[in-house]
Parts: structure tokens; sequence; C-alpha cells
């Protein structure tokens, strides 16, 4: 079942019924709206989780309404809904933040597990709302179950300082885990009964930046109604974990050194200084010596940034993980009457797979498999062929990081029929980050 507030923006009255049953039925609060004025009402009321947004609407068209919701902040995740597939749109949509979109007729599995995906994000803090993690509260372990000697490593150095106060950089490529060492470090800390606060510096809009890290009061700008603490208040006393810490732009760099160097900070109009009791960690997967190279980052802020450094290797690096990494995604992900465990040879298909995708991908592979699953032994029919064809070559005909990536994306785009929802799904990534992929490497699709 699953959780959260859902805000459905159609014209149609059968569709809003639908969406209202339907997901209310899943465990979803779900409010309706029928043009987008009055769905622009109800979000200026409450805060909603996902806003399912019609693109054809009788009064503002979907796009309209998508520039004046994406400012809001925290902002709603966004599913547009087309009944042209229109890929322009959907991709104008996507650049103006919209999350996803799906075509009438859709199908409910469908976006329900598209619903279902972005709540599990959120609930994992992967969005810019603060979200805290109670004391003794449990997380997936993921990375922390891995053997080879390189983590093992890692989690000696991350169990030495996580009792500490002091700054720590974790590295590495997308998917590693950066963010579960980072709970792992919480966790083990003095302030694992403070909050744990999540800041993904890939969302933060260089306009409401400042306001959001550091908050603001009562008419410091223009539609600000009211004090408003930002996200480094909110951990004072616990941790805040800075995601994607690359991604800040030069203006907020330097008021970023300063916190960083004194945890003092003022909200936006006013002159008082504060003070935040908050332990730090920062993560990236950019090469941050490079990016201070090319000039957009400062190199003061990455000496400052480099206190303690942890770096997690890829996970084709230490692919003897991968079957304890994969009985660790079949037990925590367990399905009634779903498959037990995995055949001797689907985990040498496993391990033999360069993953791109790095733990995510891995879980999403092995999440895939468990519907799919024939019996309660995964073998290597069950899994996707692109990794299978990937385990003949992979020895004889040796490729670049990049090459690799790309050859994924095409087969996995391949075996969903150019389903870019699913793919994503795959591959461990969001539908805009898939998409920018495409792009880059100039996929037909």
């Amino acid at each position: 079942m699953g959780s959260g507030r859902i805000l459905a923006i159609d014209d149609e009255q059968n569709i809003r019924r639908l969406l209202r049953d339907e997901l209310g039925l899943e465990g979803f609060d779900v409010e309706t709206a029928s043009s987008g004025k009055e769905g622009l009402e109800k979000l200026n009321e409450q805060a909603f989780d996902v806003v399912l947004l019609d693109i054809k609407l009788p009064d503002l068209n979907g796009i309209e309404v998508l520039r004046k919701i994406s400012p809001k902040i925290p902002p709603p995740e966004v599913i547009m809904i087309t009944g042209y597939g229109d890929i322009q749109t959907a991709v104008q949509s996507m650049k103006l933040g919209a999350r996803d979109y799906v075509t009438k007729p859709f199908k409910l599995s469908e976006l329900l597990a598209l619903i279902s995906q972005i709540m599990d994000e959120n609930g994992k803090s992967r969005s810019l709302e603060s979200r805290t993690t109670d004391a003794g509260t449990e997380y997936d372990p993921g990375i922390v179950v891995c053997q080879s000697p390189k983590m093992q490593e890692i989690y000696a150095l991350v169990d030495k300082v996580a009792p500490t106060d002091v700054t720590i950089l974790i590295q590495g490529e997308t998917g590693v885990g950066k963010d579960v060492l980072a709970r792992r470090i919480y966790s083990q800390s003095s302030r694992i009964h403070g909050s744990f606060v999540v800041v993904d510096c890939g969302l933060l809009s260089e306009n409401l930046a400042e306001s959001e890290l550091y908050g603001h009061n009562k008419g410091a700008f223009s539609g600000a109604k009211q004090h408003k603490k930002g996200l480094v208040e909110e951990a004072d006393g616990g941790t805040i974990f800075f995601d994607e810490i690359g991604n800040i732009g030069l203006e907020l760099q330097k008021k970023f050194l300063r916190f960083l160097e004194t945890k003092k900070f003022r909200r936006l109009g006013e002159t008082k200084e504060r003070h935040a009791d908050t332990r730090i960690i920062l993560a990236t997967n950019m090469n941050l010596t490079d990016a201070a190279q090319r000039g957009t980052l400062r190199k003061d802020l990455l000496y400052r940034m480099d206190v303690i450094c942890v770096n997690i290797p890829p996970l084709r690096d230490h692919a003897e993980d991968v079957a304890n990494l994969a009985n660790h995604f079949l037990a925590a992900n367990a399905l009634n009457n779903g498959p037990t465990r995995l055949s001797r040879d689907a985990l040498e298909v496993l391990t033999a797979y360069p993953w791109p995708g790095n733990v995510r991908e891995l879980r999403s592979v092995i999440v895939k498999a468990m519907i799919f699953a024939k019996s309660q032994v995964i073998r290597p029919d069950d899994l996707p062929s692109h990794l299978v064809t990937k385990k003949k070559c992979v020895e004889c005909d040796p490729k670049s990081l990049e090459d690799l990536e790309k050859d994924h994306i095409m087969n996995v785009l391949e075996e969903t029929g150019g389903n870019q929802s699913r793919a994503a799904e795959i591959l461990g990534i969001n539908r805009k980050t898939l998409y920018k992929k495409i792009h880059k490497y100039q996929l037909l699709v």
C-alpha cells in the first residue's frame, strides 16, 4: 500500500474519478481539480508529493501550470498526462521540471509504479524537503554487506571518523551508495538523536537556494509572507547531508564556504548571525579537482571540503561483492510466494556484468527479476537479456566506460521497446537523466 498526497488536474471527470478511486484504494490521499486555475489554488493551500497534470486543460495549458508549480518550495514531482503522445511537448515539460509523462489511455499499473518510485525516493530523502530520521530507525544497509578488502577498508575508515564531528566528503560514481554510507556515518555518531537532513544540491534553484538553505524573514522578498527556517537550521543538533555538492553555483559558494568554516549563517532579510550545531557530510559524483581547474568550483571551497575524503569504488572494481549484494536485495524485497534464491548460473551472469549503474542498477535488476521469475529460483533467463549478452562479449571486446554505458542504455531501450519510463527504472536513474544520456549518445528511440 502507498502513502502520500497526490493532486490530479484533469478536465475529464471520468479520469479524475478513476485516479481518485484507484489511487485511493492503494492508500494515497488524492485530491482532484478540473482546471489549471483550480489546481493552482489547491497547491497554494496544501502541500502535495505528486501532481498528475493533463497537458490539455480548459483554461491554462499544462505547460503554463507547470511553470507556476516549479518555483514552489519544496516543489512537488509532476507527471504530465497527454492524449496526443506529443514527444516535443513531453520533452519541453521535462526541461521545465516535470518528472515524467504518460499518454492516454495509460495503464494504471505503470502510473502506480511511477508514483510509488517517487514516493520511495522522497521517503529516502531524495528531495529538497527536510527529512528527519529518528533514533533507532532502520535503513537499508545496501553496500554495507560488501566483504571485499576495498569496501572493508572504507568501513574501517568510516567507523573511525563517524563518532567525531569532522566534515566528511564522499566521492563516487552515480549509484555506488554515497547516501547509504552517509546514513551509516549518522547512525554511528553521537548525533543519532538529532535530525538527518538531506539537501539534493542538484535540485537547488539558483534564485531560491540561499533561502532554502539559510531561511528568510517575513518580507525579505516578494512572496515571503512569514519567517521560514532554512535546512541548515533544521539540522541544528543533528547531521546535514549535501548530496551532489558539486552542483552549487559560484554565487552561492562564497557563503557556503563561510558556513563550512564557522557553522554561521544569516537568514535572508536579517542582520543577526545565527549558528547551527550540525555535522556536515558532503557527496559528489564529480571530479572536484577538475571542476576547480575549470573555474566552476572555488579552490578555497575545495580545500575546505576535502577534510576527510571517502572514495567509494564502482561496483565493477569489487565484483566479488555482487553475489552478497544480490542476495541482500533478494531478501530485502521478498515477495509472497516469490523467488528465494539465485541460481549459480544467474550469479555468474551478474558477477560478469560491468554494472555501469553500480549498486543502484543491481538492485533494480534483482527487484525486476523477482517479479518475473518463473519459479522460486532466479535463473539467467529471468534476468534482462542484455546482461546475458554482455557476459558473452565483455572479455573479448574491451571498451571504455562511456561505450559500456552507451551500449547498456541501447540494450535496455531495445528490451523495453523504447519505453523510457521502464528503461529509466531498470537503469536506476530518473527520466530526465535518461533523456540527457540519449541526447549525449545520439541514440534513436
